[in-house]
């Protein structure tokens, strides 16, 4: 099966990626920074399912999901830090680790087996991620092959400099596209990226059916820019000057509509520099303004009947292999 504008748009397509895909995956959701003391708890989504992940007083984290077992409201929105996990409806408790702690005023009820369906999580390069298939190789084994371009020790010690929330009306698939190739450089990026990243002298042939590594000439200042996308939704950029990261934390919502949050990181001397860090933020926010018009234009044009998935160019030859695997083939 090949990828059609339609998969971009249908809430068919998006219902049968979110359970095929995406809930099949090992899904980044949040920073381990963001879980560093016990009772931590920070929501997210794996397709289309709410998560909640926490750090217990052992130091251990918990994927679980984030829907009460009583009358499924979603318990935490956002985060929150505290030494139970609290319903906010009708005050049922639960332990850290999901087990249901209290259900006040049930009497004689049966409420057993109402624990928080528990699911996949690991720790790796910073990142806690969840997946909600049970029988997933380890984020680290799947990883392994890209450990020397991403040092996950390295990427461990980064702290979040800034962080841009955006709520976005296209499809998740353009948003990864986009990120997955640095050819439009020379288009929306003309007076941004293109003069020290020529979008023309960029090589995407070394990615595989499992991620997009993009490869930019290094600029005598700038650095070597590095992209990676590992599917389905780990988007990362990273500079060598000084080892620095941009995080581009990205949940599908709907057929057509995503929330981003672009994350920067940055070593803590950087990291903790107000100034420096809104000038990095700055800069982002104008590249991303850029994106913004073109995955906008893009959306409106696959609901045109007219519209195609075209050829592509070998510089978006890790697109090819991505549309590949939404699709469930090979390239």
């Amino acid at each position: 099966m090949a990828l059609a504008p339609r998969d971009y748009r249908t809430a068919e397509a998006f219902d049968r990626e979110c359970r095929e895909r995406l809930a099949a995956a090992w899904i980044p959701v949040c920073r381990s920074e963001e879980l560093a003391v016990a009772g931590a708890q920070k929501a997210g989504m794996v397709g289309a399912t709410p998560v909640l992940v926490t750090r217990d007083r052992s130091g251990a984290a918990h994927a679980l999901s984030n829907v009460c077992r009583h009358r499924a409201m979603t318990l935490v929105e956002g985060e929150a830090q505290a030494d139970a996990i609290r319903c906010p409806y009708h005050l049922w408790t639960y332990g850290l680790d999901g087990a249901l702690a209290a259900a006040p005023f049930m009497g004689d009820v049966e409420i057993a087996g109402c624990d928080l369906p528990r699911y996949a999580v690991a720790e790796w390069g910073g990142w806690v991620f969840v997946s909600l298939a049970g029988a997933l190789p380890p984020v680290a084994e799947q990883l392994a092959p890209l450990r020397e371009a991403l040092d996950p020790a390295h990427l461990a010690t980064l702290r979040i400099g800034y962080r841009m929330r955006f709520d976005h009306a296209w499809n998740w698939k353009v948003m990864v596209e986009n990120f997955g190739e640095s050819y439009h450089h020379i288009g929306p990026h003309a007076g941004t990226l293109q003069p020290p990243w020529p979008g023309g002298q960029t090589d995407a042939s070394v990615s595989t059916h499992q991620w997009i590594e993009i490869r930019h000439p290094v600029h005598p200042e700038a650095g070597a820019l590095r992209v990676f996308v590992i599917f389905p939704l780990f988007l990362l950029a990273m500079t060598a000057a000084d080892g620095s990261a941009v995080w581009y934390r990205l949940t599908p919502t709907a057929p057509e509509r995503i929330e981003l949050d672009i994350v920067g990181l940055y070593p803590p001397e950087r990291a903790s520099d107000p100034e420096d860090m809104e000038r990095a933020r700055a800069q982002l926010f104008a590249i991303h303004q850029e994106d913004m018009v073109v995955c906008e234009r893009v959306q409106a044009g696959l609901r045109s009947p007219d519209a195609i998935l075209g050829p592509l160019s070998p510089l978006e030859d890790g697109i090819a292999r991505f549309r590949a695997w939404v699709a469930g083939g090979s390239p």
